[in-house]
């Protein structure tokens, strides 16, 4: 986990350094442009655990996140970049005799990710993601790996040339395992998210 720490913090202050011997563009989302974005965003998911192929427990969780990102105008209005995320869970779950019981995590992600705008503020945008969750129930931590993907779409209002805010709503799905248990967890649903951007 802190290697991919590491690896944001490095790679969104190389962004950073470059842009600043950018000369200045006729609009924001011109090519040779650079985007670096700070966010929030509020997720509820529904969840599906299978343990030895047949042992299943349900479970949706509530989350809150922490976003930065920091992406290269390869064109016009398109842009391509790299999305850190650092998040924390309450999970609630059911198991197959009705049995409730709860745990929270916390989660750190890395990858790529692309952004196009289409008219005025409008843009869709997507990303994979590689990370690590550390959960605790009831005392016992467990530690696991995940691979995501996102989508979904948002609109920047802007607040001058170089600064917008910007809301969006995405669906992602996650699909985790761990060595340490041979559970293997599933996870979709809708993520809100706002946040301010620096157009470079």
């Amino acid at each position: 986990m802190k290697k991919l720490l590491f690896m944001s913090i490095v790679i969104c202050s190389s962004f950073t350094l470059f842009s600043q011997e950018k000369g200045t563009k006729n609009k924001p989302t011109d090519k040779g442009n650079f985007i670096v974005d700070g966010s929030v965003n509020f997720s509820t998911n529904n969840s599906k655990s299978v343990q030895n192929g047949f042992n299943t427990t349900e479970s949706s969780n509530f989350g809150f996140g922490i976003n930065p990102k920091a992406a290269y105008f390869v064109v016009d209005r398109l842009a391509l970049g790299l999305e850190t995320s650092f998040g924390y869970f309450d999970n609630e779950f059911i198991d197959n005799n009705g049995t409730k019981f709860s745990s929270n995590s916390t989660s750190i992600t890395i990858g790529p990710f692309l952004r196009y705008y289409l008219v005025n503020g409008l843009f869709g945008q997507a990303s994979l993601g590689f990370g690590k969750a550390n959960s605790e129930n009831e005392g016992i931590e467990s530690e696991s790996d995940f691979f995501s993907y996102q989508f979904g779409l948002g609109y920047a209002f802007f607040l001058n040339k170089h600064i917008s805010l910007e809301p969006t709503i995405s669906y992602q799905y996650r699909e985790s395992g761990s060595d340490q248990s041979t559970f293997e967890t599933t996870n979709n649903g809708f993520i809100l998210g706002a946040g301010f951007t620096i157009y470079l």
